[in-house]
This record gives structure tokens, C-alpha cells and sequence, in this order.
């Protein structure tokens, strides 16, 4: 059984040639391929000035992720003792004082490894290719 034809207004009876260095055309198949089109469809799209919209998935170092979250499970807990012990009427010393700025320090810290880890979040996952 054949495949029933087009309609004559979607037919595409036109060709236009276009030639690519190698690197351009890696780079073009590579934009294709993260927007999850055909090459021809790709390029057709981008003539035509449709939106192409790339999706990437982000991979993350697996070991660096569980290194940062020990980090902050240290700095919590530091802060918990902190907690407690003002919590049982202890008093606010210069050695406490300088204990709670030094785990604000470190969250500070870990805050920018994780920012130049994973770059910084600014509510759009998606990036677009134009």
C-alpha cells in the first residue's frame, strides 16, 4: 500500500543548494540534533525565520555534588550545636559570636563554588537558538 500523497499546497517542489565547510556543517547538524529536527527541516526552519527552540540537559559532576552537600551538612550541623546551645540559656561569648560568623562565612563560600559549578539560576532552563 502506498503512502497517500501530500496536498499540492505542502508539496515542496524547490531545491536550493547549499554548500558547507565541514565545521559548518558539524555545527549545523549539532544545532539540528539538540533541536531534535532533520537537518533540512532545521535549516528550512531558520530560512524561514520560525523559532527553533534547543533544549539542553544539564549534566552535573556526581562527585562534586555529593562533596558540596557534605560541606553543607557539616555547616548545619555547626549551626545546630550554635542553636542549642543558646536555645539552653546559653550566652552569646565572643567565641560564639565568631563561630556563627565563620559557618555564615562558609555558606557563603559553598553558595559560590555551587554558582561556578552549575552557573547561576536565573529561572529559564531553556535556551533558544535563533
Amino acid at each position: 500500500m502506498a503512502r497517500p500523497k501530500k496536498a499540492e499546497s505542502i508539496r515542496r517542489t524547490s531545491n536550493v543548494m547549499v554548500r558547507f565547510s565541514s565545521i559548518e556543517y558539524e555545527l549545523v547538524a549539532g544545532y539540528a540534533k539538540d533541536a531534535g529536527y532533520p537537518i533540512s527541516t532545521f535549516v528550512r526552519k531558520q530560512a524561514l525565520s520560525e523559532k527553533v527552540t534547543v533544549n539542553y540537559n544539564i549534566v552535573a559532576d556526581i562527585g562534586e555534588i555529593q562533596k558540596l552537600t557534605a560541606q553543607a551538612a557539616g555547616i548545619g550541623n555547626n549551626l545546630n550545636q550554635i542553636a542549642r546551645y543558646f536555645h539552653g540559656g546559653g550566652l552569646a561569648s565572643r567565641g560564639m559570636l565568631e563561630e556563627l560568623k565563620k559557618c555564615i562565612a562558609e555558606i557563603r563560600e559553598l553558595r559560590q563554588e555551587i554558582v561556578q559549578l552549575g552557573g547561576a539560576y536565573r529561572g529559564n532552563s531553556k535556551t533558544h537558538c535563533k
